[in-house]
C-alpha cells in the first residue's frame, strides 16, 4: 500500500516518469504503461504493455511511437493465431494503419472491413478485387474509376484491365474498349486485355476491328478460336445464364418489397439489391417510354443531373436506366421532412440549423456544377437512419443560364416557389435560397409562411411573417435569417450560399424541447466527402471525452494540444483560438479548408463556436521536414499528383491553403500526404499560384533530400534525366492545379518511355 501511495503522490506531483519506474519496480507493468502513455512516452509504454502480457495495447503504443522493429515483432507474435490476428486488427484500426488492417481483415474473412480498409489505404485495386469476388460489380467499377484518377502511368494497366473486364461484362462496350485498348499497349496485361477487347469491339458492331484484335490475340495464344463468331460463342458460354429468380427482378438484381409513395409520374419502392444485400429505393416512371413527353423529359433530366452529383447531403443515385425508366437510389429510412411535419413534429432550432447547413452543402455542389434545384421543399428533404439530411428529386432542376427565363408553365411546387419562378424571370441560385427559406420556416413553426389559397399573390406581394411571431418558442435570431431568405427580390436575399451559412452559424439559439435528430460525425475515407457544415453547437472538447492533453505549441492566435479521444481511442489535435480579428480570420480559413472533399487535407472533426475550439484528426506519418531519407522519384510523382488533386479541390472552393511547406505536409507510406490545417498560419497574401509553387518545392525536397533552387528543374531532372528538351519540361507546370497534375502525369509517361527505350 505504501508503494502505491508513493507512486500516486509522484503522479499527482507531475513526476510521471518516476511514478512509472516505481510501478515497474513493483511489478505493476500495466500501471507503468498507463503512466508512460500520459506523458506520451509510447516506446516505454509499449515495452511495459508487452511485459504485462497485453500485446494488443503494446502494438498500439509501438505504432504511436513509430517503433517499426517493435511493431514488426509484435505483429509476428500476434498473427500466429486467429485470435491474435483479431487483436492486431483492432489495434491497426484504432491507429488508422489501414493497409495491415485490410490484409488481416481479408485473412479473417471480414470482407466488408477489408474493402473499407483497402480503400482508406488507397489500395483500390485490392478493394475492387474483393468487391468483384462478392458480386458487387457496380461498386468495383466506381472504386476502379477513382483509382485511375490518381494512378501514375505504371499503375494504370492492371486497373484498366480490371475496369475493362467489368464494363464488358455489363455491356458498356464503348468505355470498356477505350480502357482495354490502353491496357493492351502494356505487354504484362496485353493478352488478357485483348481477350476482352475482341468482345467489346464486337459489341459495338465493329466487326473488322474485332477480327483484327482477335488476330493479334491468336499471335499470343494460338489456342483461341480463329473465327470471330465462334470466339464470341465461347466467351458467352463461360458466362452463367440468369436464373428464374434473376428474371423476376428489376434489371436482374432488384427485388421490390414495399411501395413508399406514388404520384402522377410514377412510384417509389423500397427494394433489395440481391447482389449486395443492400436496401435501396427505386423510382419507376409510368411515362418513361413516352419519349418527348414532359414526364419523360423530367425523368431524363433527373437521371442525368442526379447521377452526376455526389455529396453527403444529396440523395445518391446508384444506377439509372433511360430505356426501362427507373432510378436506383440510396434508401433513407428516416423518411422525409414533409412526413415528420405532417405527423405534427416540429424541429428544434439546433436541429433546423444542422439540416439547413447540410442542405446548403449539397446545394453548394449543385450550384458549383451550374445546377439550380428549383424545388427545395420538405417533401424533397430526406433523413438517413442517423438523422442526416439529404436533398433529393432533381427532376425539375435546370442548368444555370443567366439569360434564360422559365417557359412551359410553372415549374416547382407553388407553396415553396420563389417570385421569379412564378413570374418567369431568369432563374439563379437565389431561387433555391427562397425554397430553403420556406422549408426552414415550416420546420421551425410547423406551418407555411403563406397559407394560401392564393399562393401567387402572397409570394409576389405579401411579406413573410417572422417565425417567432407565429411560434413564440422560436428564437428571435431566426427572424432576420428567414426574412432575408424570403425576400421578394433575388438580389435582396443572401448574396451567396456562404453568406447564408455564416448567418446560420452565428445565430443565437433559444432551444426548446423536441425530438432529437442525431447527426453523426462524418468519417474519413478516400471517397469524396465534405464537412462544410461544421456544427456550431457540436461539443468539441468536453473534458470527459478528450484526455491526456499535452501542449504542442502555439500560433499567433491559438494554442495547440495533443489529446486522446476517449470514445474512439485515437489521438486528436485540439486547437483553441483566442479572441480577435486574427483568430477570426484563422477560423474562417479553417471552415473553408474543412469543406475540401479530399482525403489529402487534415480533417476537422468538430468545432465549438462558444469556446472557439476545433478538434482535428491526428494524421499518421511524419512531416517531410522530419524525413531522414529521400523518397524514390516514382513515389515523388505519385505524391505530386495527390497534392495537386488536393489543391484542385481547395481552389475550386475559392480557398487557398497559404502555408504549404515541408512542415505542413505529413507523409504516410511515402506517397500518402496530409495537408495540415491545425496550427497552420497562412501567408500574408496567399494565392493558388503560391500553393502550387510550394507543392513543387515540397515534392522536390522529398525526392532530393534538400531544398532546391529550381524545384521544377530538380523534379524533371530526377524523373527524365538530362536531355535536350529539359528546359521545355521545366517550363510546363504553369496554370492551375489541374495543369500541375497533368505535368506530373506527363513526366511519369516520359520516364516510362525513356526506360523502355533504354532497355
Amino acid at each position: 500500500m505504501a508503494i502505491n501511495d508513493d507512486r500516486d503522490a509522484l503522479g499527482r506531483a507531475g513526476r510521471h516518469a518516476e511514478a512509472a519506474r516505481a510501478a515497474e519496480a513493483a511489478g505493476d507493468h500495466a500501471g507503468a504503461a498507463r503512466l508512460w502513455e500520459q506523458i506520451w512516452e509510447f516506446a516505454a509504454a509499449a515495452a511495459a504493455w508487452e511485459r504485462a502480457g497485453d500485446l494488443g495495447r503494446a502494438l498500439g503504443a509501438a505504432l504511436e511511437a513509430k517503433a517499426d522493429p517493435h511493431v514488426a515483432a509484435l505483429h509476428g507474435r500476434l498473427i500466429a493465431t486467429d485470435d491474435g490476428a483479431r487483436v492486431a486488427l483492432a489495434a491497426y484500426v484504432r491507429h488508422r494503419r489501414h493497409r495491415p488492417a485490410a490484409e488481416l481483415a481479408e485473412r479473417l474473412g471480414q470482407v466488408e472491413q477489408a474493402i473499407e480498409a483497402y480503400q482508406r489505404a488507397h489500395a483500390d485495386g485490392d478493394a475492387a478485387r474483393l468487391l468483384v469476388a462478392a458480386g458487387r460489380d457496380r461498386e468495383a467499377i466506381r472504386v476502379l474509376e477513382r483509382a485511375l484518377e490518381l494512378a501514375v502511368a505504371d499503375e494504370r494497366p492492371p486497373l484498366l484491365l480490371a475496369l475493362g473486364q467489368l464494363l464488358t461484362a455489363r455491356a458498356h462496350y464503348d468505355v470498356a474498349a477505350r480502357h482495354l485498348q490502353e491496357a493492351a499497349a502494356t505487354p504484362a496485361v496485353a493478352v488478357e486485355a485483348r481477350r476482352q477487347l475482341v468482345v467489346a469491339l464486337a459489341g459495338l458492331g465493329l466487326a473488322d476491328a474485332a477480327r483484327e484484335a482477335l488476330r493479334q490475340l491468336r499471335a499470343d495464344d494460338p489456342t483461341v478460336a480463329p473465327e470471330l463468331s465462334e470466339y464470341l460463342r465461347q466467351q458467352a458460354a463461360t458466362r452463367p445464364a440468369p436464373s428464374e429468380r434473376q428474371r423476376e427482378l428489376v434489371a436482374g438484381r432488384y427485388r421490390l418489397e414495399t411501395l413508399l409513395g406514388a404520384g402522377a409520374a410514377g412510384r417509389v419502392f423500397r427494394a433489395v439489391d440481391e447482389t449486395t444485400g443492400r436496401t435501396v429505393a427505386i423510382k419507376m416512371y409510368f411515362a418513361a417510354g413516352a419519349r418527348g413527353s414532359a414526364a419523360y423529359e423530367r425523368f431524363v433530366r433527373e437521371t442525368k443531373l442526379a447521377s452526376g452529383l455526389r455529396h453527403p447531403a444529396l440523395v445518391e443515385v446508384y444506377e439509372a436506366s433511360l430505356d426501362h425508366g427507373f432510378l436506383v437510389m440510396e434508401y433513407l429510412p428516416g423518411g422525409s421532412l414533409a412526413q415528420r411535419l405532417a405527423s405534427g413534429e416540429r424541429l428544434g432550432g439546433a436541429q433546423v440549423r444542422r439540416m439547413a447547413l447540410e442542405l446548403l452543402g449539397g446545394l453548394e455542389l449543385a450550384h458549383h456544377r451550374g445546377v439550380v434545384h428549383r424545388d427545395v421543399k420538405p417533401a424533397n428533404v430526406f433523413f438517413d437512419g442517423r438523422g442526416a439530411a439529404k436533398l433529393g428529386d432533381f427532376g425539375v432542376a435546370h442548368l444555370i443560364d443567366l439569360g434564360q427565363t422559365q417557359t412551359g408553365g410553372l415549374i416547382g411546387s407553388l407553396a415553396y416557389m420563389s417570385p421569379e419562378q412564378i413570374t418567369g424571370a431568369p432563374i439563379t441560385i437565389a431561387a433555391d435560397l427562397y425554397g430553403l427559406g420556406v422549408t426552414v420556416f415550416e420546420a421551425l413553426t410547423g406551418r407555411l409562411p403563406f397559407l394560401g389559397p392564393d399562393f401567387v399573390a402572397q409570394h409576389l406581394g405579401e411579406p413573410a411573417p417572422a417565425p417567432s411571431a407565429v411560434a413564440p418558442d422560436v428564437a428571435p435570431g431566426w427572424d432576420p435569417i428567414c426574412a432575408q431568405l424570403l425576400a421578394k427580390g433575388p438580389s435582396e436575399r443572401f448574396p451567396s450560399l456562404a453568406a447564408a451559412r455564416a448567418a446560420l452559424e452565428a445565430i443565437a439559439l433559444g432551444e426548446r424541447a423536441g425530438p432529437t435528430l442525431v447527426v453523426p460525425r462524418p468519417r474519413r475515407d478516400s471517397r469524396p466527402h465534405s464537412i462544410a457544415e461544421l456544427a456550431a453547437d457540436e461539443p468539441a472538447a468536453e473534458a470527459s471525452r478528450y484526455r491526456f492533453e499535452s501542449p504542442l505549441g502555439a500560433t499567433g492566435c491559438s494554442r495547440l494540444y495533443r489529446a486522446v479521444d476517449g470514445v474512439l481511442d485515437r489521438s486528436v489535435v485540439i486547437e483553441r483560438f483566442d479572441d480577435g480579428p486574427g483568430a477570426d480570420r484563422a477560423i474562417a480559413r479553417l471552415r473553408a479548408l474543412a469543406r475540401a472533399a479530399t482525403p489529402f487535407v487534415q480533417r476537422a472533426l468538430a468545432f465549438e463556436q462558444a469556446t472557439r475550439t476545433a478538434v482535428f484528426e491526428a494524421p499518421a506519418g511524419a512531416p517531410v521536414s522530419a524525413a531522414t531519407a529521400a523518397i524514390a522519384i516514382d513515389d515523388g510523382l505519385r505524391l505530386l499528383k495527390r497534392l495537386a488533386r488536393a489543391c484542385v479541390v481547395i481552389h475550386e472552393l475559392g480557398a487557398t491553403h497559404g502555408a504549404i511547406g515541408p512542415a505542413t505536409v505529413v507523409l504516410a507510406d511515402a506517397t500518402i500526404p496530409t495537408l495540415m490545417v491545425a496550427g497552420v498560419e497562412a501567408a500574408a497574401a496567399p494565392s493558388p499560384a503560391a500553393d502550387l509553387a510550394a507543392v513543387v518545392a515540397v515534392v522536390a525536397r522529398a525526392v532530393t533530400g534538400a531544398d532546391a533552387e529550381e524545384p521544377a528543374r530538380a523534379l524533371a531532372l530526377a524523373a527524365i534525366g538530362r536531355r535536350a528538351d529539359l528546359d521545355a519540361w521545366v517550363a510546363r507546370p504553369r496554370g492551375d492545379a489541374g495543369a500541375l497534375y497533368a505535368w506530373a502525369d506527363a513526366l511519369e509517361v516520359a520516364r516510362i518511355v525513356a526506360r523502355r527505350a533504354a532497355g
